[in-house]
């Protein structure tokens, strides 16, 4: 499918921005072709949120092709739980956050296209409501099946591949070490799985192979370290943390000290969200340096 001088964005979420399954495909590629792969992946990243990001952190880029996957934040969890069963607009509320997920997915993909890119149409990892964790089973995969319905018909609407990562893991949910305890974010190996799923939907390897693990080479590994930096630096930046607009008119200064102000509130700073914050006091001012780095260990 792909060929010497493409240039493949991956826009997503946070399984987007943890960026393993993007890393192991591009280094997989690499080794076929000239080829420039960037990850726009954003923690707590959401279709209807990449309105305000993709032209700056994604179409930037000038990419040939992007790979496109949303879901899992955009139907509102919350809406799944038991604690909200008997609301009284329950099923409304459902309908207005998978129609607003589908009219902005499409609206990302028409950019895309209006870009000369084309999408590639991922049909999300599944939530997992199978394995027997501590974490709360919301129950919300009869939204993600709703979404992959829409998400093919855009697919076939404006004759984009598909990339099945569903396929691919229903059969495995349950087993040891594919998911996370939150139900919702693949390990190491499902990123694995993703990478090999996403290489062979689209014609790049003849057959899968989930076992042998994916070691990094030392290029991409240094590439890896750095990208993670910048998402989270994207994550405090656009993951809707702050009101809309928090940043305009502001210093790095400035928006540190609101970090910090964050950060200092946190309990535990052991999490994730005070760890971005702090990781974002410490590398905003760095953030154009790194991505000169990215664009330096991203050469053919």
């Amino acid at each position: 499918m792909f060929k010497d001088r493409d240039i493949i964005c991956f826009l997503g979420d946070s399984i987007t921005a943890a960026g393993m399954w993007m890393a192991e495909v591009y280094q997989i590629l690499r080794k076929k072709y000239k080829i420039k792969c960037f990850n726009c992946g954003v923690s707590g990243g959401s279709a209807r949120k990449a309105v305000q990001y993709i032209q700056s952190e994604c179409l930037i880029h000038n990419p040939d092709y992007v790979s496109v996957m949303f879901g899992i934040n955009d139907i509102d969890r919350l809406l799944y739980i038991k604690e909200n069963e008997n609301l009284e607009n329950l099923v409304e509320l459902k309908k207005q956050a998978i129609d607003c997920c589908v009219k902005s997915y499409e609206g990302i993909v028409e950019q895309i296209m209006e870009s000369g890119a084309t999408p590639i149409i991922c049909i999300p990892v599944p939530h997992d409501q199978v394995s027997d964790v501590p974490a709360e089973n919301c129950d919300c995969q009869s939204a993600m099946d709703i979404l992959e319905v829409e998400f093919r018909k855009i697919a076939q609407k404006y004759d984009c591949p598909i990339v099945d990562f569903k396929a691919a893991f229903m059969p495995l949910l349950g087993q040891e070490g594919i998911m996370n305890p939150d139900r919702v974010h693949p390990t190491e190996k499902g990123h694995h799985i993703m990478a090999q799923t996403f290489l062979h939907d689209l014609g790049e390897i003849d057959s899968v192979d989930f076992e042998t693990p994916f070691e990094f080479e030392e290029w991409n590994k240094k590439r890896y370290e750095t990208e993670h930096k910048l998402h989270e630096i994207n994550f405090v930046e656009y993951a809707a943390l702050f009101d809309v607009g928090w940043s305009q008119g502001k210093t790095f200064e400035e928006k540190k000290q609101i970090a910090k102000e964050r950060y200092d509130e946190a309990e535990d700073k052991s999490l994730f969200i005070p760890s971005a914050y702090l990781s974002y006091i410490e590398n905003i001012d760095n953030r154009f340096r790194m991505k000169g780095d990215i664009a330096k260990l991203t050469i053919f």
